[in-house]
């Protein structure tokens, strides 16, 4: 946890419910230089799987059937 919260990177958690990864995230991020900013948690199961990868990524117009303008993630 220290290392992941002294780091500039993103970081991913993943695991089965229950098994405390927001309060894992959390802890990341109260401990970071970017503490003082937001902290967002993303209930993945809730997005539609089709949809997560331009939903948390953002897409260019065009780069699928719909994407009729680019979305920042």
């Amino acid at each position: 946890m220290a290392q992941a919260a002294c780091s500039d990177v993103n970081v991913f958690l993943t695991g089965e419910t229950g098994t405390g990864k927001e309060l894992f995230a959390r802890a990341v991020h109260e401990n970071s230089p970017r503490a003082r900013g937001n902290f967002v948690v993303v209930d993945c199961t809730a997005l539609p799987e089709t949809l997560v990868e331009s939903l948390l990524f953002g897409h260019e117009k065009g780069s699928f059937t719909g994407a009729e303008k680019s979305v920042t993630g």
